[in-house]
C-alpha cells in the first residue's frame, strides 16, 4: 500500500492534506473567529480553547468541498456525528479512506492490464495452434460434407448401409427425396432408396427437410402434427420414434375464381405488401404493380390451358414484377424478400431460375409469399431491368414478340403430327429468343444464330397465297383470277 499526500494553493498558501497539517491548519482558521449562527444556517461554530478541539463544523464549507468524492453529505453527517462534534478523528478517517479508494482504482488498473496482457497471450496460442492444425480443421470441413440434393417435398437424411458405397466408407450424411407424397417411418429401422442405386440402402435417419411445399409432421411421442408452409423447414429425427410426415404442393384456397380474385387484389392491397415493398424501394429496387388483375377472359384460358381448369393452382393472377439494375440489387431483393416474416407474410415458394435455365428460358428469381390474413398467395418475380420485356420498363427494341409469341405457342394445343412438329420447332425459336434477350448465350453464338436467316432486304416480295399457283398471263388477266 503507497502513502499519498495531498496538497493544493489557496490564497498563495499551500495546504498539506495530512490529517495533521489538515487540523493544524483549521485551528489556526478557526481560532479566536466569531460567527453569526443565523446569518448561515448550516454553520454551527463552537471553539474550546482549553483543549484546542475544534468542534466547529462548517459542513458545506469544508468537508463537502474536500471529501464529497469520498461520501455525500448525509454521510458526512453521520460521520461527525459518530465522534461527537469532534474533528480531527473525522478528518483523520476521511483522509484515511480517500487513501485506500485511490489504492483500489489503482489496484484494480494494473489487474484489467494484466487480464489484456493474458488475454492478448491466449490469442497468439490460439492462433498458432490453429496455423499448426489446419489439416484438422479441413477435415472437420470434409466430415461436414452432405451426399445428394434437396427437392421439393419430403427430403430425409440418413447414413448408407451399403459398405460397397464410397459414401458409406467415409461415414457421410445422404439427403433422399420423397417427394410430395406420405410418409411413415422409425427413424433407425425403415430403409430408404440410395439416390444413385435405388437400392434401399438408406437408414438411420437424422433429419427431416421439407422444401417448397405445405407439410405436416408428427411423432409417437406427440401426435400432434406440427403444420407449416415455410418455402424450407428442418426438424432433427431422434433415434428410436416413428414418425409420419406429409408434403402437397401449396395451392390457393379459394372457393371461385371471383373469390381468388377478390382475396388477391385484397392481399395486393394490404399493409403487409406495401410495408415490404417500402424496404424494397429502400435498396433503389423498382417494384412493379400491375393496373389491373388478369382478366376473367384471359385468366380462364391459361387455368383450363395449364392447371386442367383447377383455379387453386393460379398464382400470378396478380404478380408482382420486381426490377433490378444488376445482379447483386437481384440478391439483395432476394434477401429481403426471404425475412418476410418481419411483414407478417411467409416465404412458401423459392425457385430461382435466374442461375439455371427455366422451361423457357426466361430469366428470374420467383417467390411466391403467403398473406395469412387474406388466405392467399401473391407470386413475386425478379429480374434485371435488362431482361424484362415489361411495357414502360423495358430496354429491349420489340420487346412485344416474346411475350406475345410465347402466349401463342403457350396456349396452342396440335391437333396432328405436322402441329406437333410445328409447335417443337416454335418452342425452340422462343427459347432462342430468350437466350439472347436474357444473355444465355455469348456474342460469338448471336452471330452465328443471325447468320441464318435472311434479311427482308435479300427476299424481296413474296407472293400473297392469292397468287399462288398463278401464271404470268393469269395474274395479268384479273378476271381469271379465283376468289379466295
Amino acid at each position: 500500500m503507497r502513502q499519498v499526500t495531498h496538497s493544493t494553493e489557496c490564497h498563495g498558501k499551500i495546504f498539506d492534506w495530512d490529517a495533521g497539517g489538515l487540523i493544524q491548519e483549521l485551528s489556526v482558521f478557526f481560532q479566536n473567529k466569531s460567527y453569526d449562527i443565523n446569518n448561515n444556517d448550516n454553520a454551527r461554530i463552537s471553539i474550546e480553547d482549553n483543549n484546542n478541539y475544534i468542534s466547529v463544523f462548517l459542513l458545506d464549507n469544508v468537508l463537502i468541498r474536500l471529501f464529497g468524492n469520498v461520501m455525500n453529505k448525509e454521510e458526512l453527517q453521520h460521520k461527525v456525528d459518530h465522534f461527537n462534534g469532534n474533528i480531527e478523528p473525522v478528518i483523520k478517517d476521511l483522509v484515511q479512506q480517500s487513501i485506500e479508494k485511490e489504492n483500489k482504482l489503482e489496484e484494480g488498473q494494473n489487474a484489467n492490464e494484466l487480464k489484456n496482457t493474458e488475454q492478448k497471450q491466449e490469442r497468439i496460442v490460439e492462433n498458432n495452434v490453429m496455423d499448426k492444425d489446419n489439416n484438422k480443421i479441413l477435415q472437420k470441413e470434409i466430415e461436414k460434407t452432405e451426399i445428394g440434393k434437396t427437392k421439393p417435398g419430403i427430403n430425409l437424411q440418413g447414413y448408407y448401409t451399403n459398405e460397397t458405397c464410397l459414401a458409406s466408407k467415409a461415414k457421410l450424411p445422404v439427403w433422399v427425396n420423397i417427394g410430395f407424397d406420405n410418409v411413415a417411418f422409425i427413424s433407425d429401422k425403415t430403409s430408404f432408396g440410395c439416390p444413385d442405386c435405388k437400392t434401399p440402402t438408406v437408414t438411420s435417419i437424422i433429419k427431416a427437410m421439407f422444401y417448397n411445399s405445405e407439410h405436416s409432421i408428427s411423432t409417437s411421442d406427440d401426435p400432434i402434427p406440427v403444420k407449416d408452409n415455410n418455402y424450407q423447414c428442418s426438424y432433427s429425427i431422434k433415434s428410436g420414434l416413428s414418425y409420419e410426415l406429409k408434403a402437397n404442393k401449396i395451392r390457393q384456397r379459394a372457393k371461385s375464381i371471383e373469390d381468388l380474385r377478390e382475396r388477391s387484389e385484397n392481399a395486393m392491397n394490404s399493409v403487409e405488401i406495401k410495408n415490404l415493398i417500402i424496404e424494397l424501394q429502400k435498396y433503389e429496387i423498382t417494384v412493379v404493380k400491375p393496373p389491373n388483375l388478369k382478366g376473367n377472359e384471359r385468366l380462364l384460358e391459361k387455368i383450363q390451358a395449364d392447371y386442367g381448369g383447377d383455379f387453386n393452382q393460379a398464382f400470378d393472377i396478380g404478380r408482382f414484377t420486381i426490377l433490378c439494375d444488376n445482379p447483386t440489387k437481384l440478391q439483395t431483393a432476394v434477401a429481403v424478400m426471404k425475412k418476410a416474416e418481419q411483414f407478417n407474410l411467409i416465404v412458401s415458394e423459392d425457385k430461382d431460375f435466374f442461375d439455371k435455365q427455366s422451361k423457357t428460358h426466361h430469366r428470374f428469381h420467383n417467390i411466391k409469399l403467403y398473406v395469412p390474413k387474406h388466405d392467399v398467395y401473391i407470386e413475386m418475380q425478379a429480374t434485371l431491368k435488362n431482361f424484362t420485356t415489361l411495357e414502360g420498363y423495358t430496354v429491349i427494341e420489340n420487346p412485344n414478340l416474346s411475350h406475345l409469341f410465347y402466349e401463342h405457342i403457350r396456349a396452342w394445343k396440335p391437333n396432328n403430327q405436322l402441329e406437333e412438329e410445328l409447335k417443337q420447332a416454335s418452342d425452340e425459336t422462343l427459347i432462342k429468343i430468350n437466350d439472347i434477350i436474357c444473355e444465355w448465350i455469348d456474342e460469338r453464338e448471336i452471330k452465328k444464330i443471325a447468320s441464318r436467316f435472311k434479311p427482308h432486304s435479300e427476299i424481296r416480295i413474296l407472293k400473297p397465297p392469292r397468287l399462288k399457283g398463278l401464271t404470268e398471263e393469269q395474274i395479268n388477266s384479273k378476271n381469271d383470277i379465283p376468289a379466295v
